[in-house]
């Protein structure tokens, strides 16, 4: 399913993210879980930082954020909403201001319905360190909310996808985890090009278990227990699935799995 998002100016991004208020001094420790765990569901390098939307700015960062960026972090650091948006390719700006602005809606909404099992992956090109542009996935996997469910900070996770050939990315996927279901967003003038029908591998009810295990971040032992089979058997199963979808390794794997919807087969 495709929908198609509308793009937003810098001032609209602004006053839909800022936020009246004032968090403790030491917010950060809410994240520090999920930084921990954020390299056992990585699909490819990242980097990582800690937005204070009281004040509208990048407060912490990853220690290795100068290798994906021309950016120092004194720099990055205490850094405002432009600085982020301008390191998206000037073609694609307002439309992942536009995502972000859209998906926080649809957050929000499933937070108020006490749904919490979705993931939002938004696409776009950021400039490297060589200043030159390459996709990336954005997502936030763990965010401070307020009693009205708005979002006072997050952590942002950035996997660079540049290794990866990947056909008609769109610009947001929403994966929600408790239906099996995936939807597709597109900007409204993104060129779409000549439908390319991928032929999905038969991918058996356990083989799709793990599948739906591994995008969820759990390693091979943890999946072992959770399905009550040996860590052997997992690991057969990957090997399998990597056969079937032509990849190398679990990241590859995983990429494949959110573009092709293999969990809602």
């Amino acid at each position: 399913m495709k929908k198609k998002i509308f793009p937003v100016e810098v001032d609209e991004f602004y006053e839909y993210f800022s936020k009246n208020g004032e968090l403790p001094e030491d917010y950060e420790d809410y994240f520090t879980g999920a930084i921990k765990t954020a390299g056992s569901f990585a699909i490819g390098p990242y980097f990582w930082f800690i937005t204070n939307n009281t004040k509208m700015r990048t407060e912490i960062i990853s220690d290795n954020i100068e290798k994906f960026t021309p950016y120092s972090k004194k720099e990055w650091l205490n850094s405002d909403t432009d600085f982020f948006i301008n390191l998206f390719h000037p073609e694609d700006k307002i439309h992942i201001m536009g995502a972000l602005i859209f998906g926080a809606t649809m957050r929000q909404n499933f937070l108020k319905s006490g749904k919490t099992g979705v993931r939002f992956n938004y696409y776009g090109r950021m400039i490297d360190r060589e200043g030159e542009y390459r996709w990336i996935l954005l997502h936030s996997p763990q965010q401070r909310v307020n009693q009205n469910f708005e979002v006072e900070s997050s952590l942002v996770m950035v996997y660079d996808l540049s290794h990866f050939q990947i056909q008609n990315r769109p610009l947001l996927s929403v994966i929600d985890f408790t239906n099996d279901e995936v939807q597709y967003f597109k900007h409204v003038d993104q060129y779409i090009h000549e439908k390319v029908e991928v032929d999905k591998p038969a991918i058996t009810k356990r083989e799709k278990e793990i599948l739906k295990l591994m995008a969820q971040g759990f390693n091979t032992p943890e999946i072992a227990e959770k399905l009550f089979i040996s860590y052997h058997t997992v690991e057969n199963h990957k090997s399998n699935l990597r056969k079937k979808t032509n990849t190398k390794t679990s990241s590859e794997l995983i990429a494949y799995t959110m573009s092709c919807s293999l969990l809602i087969i």
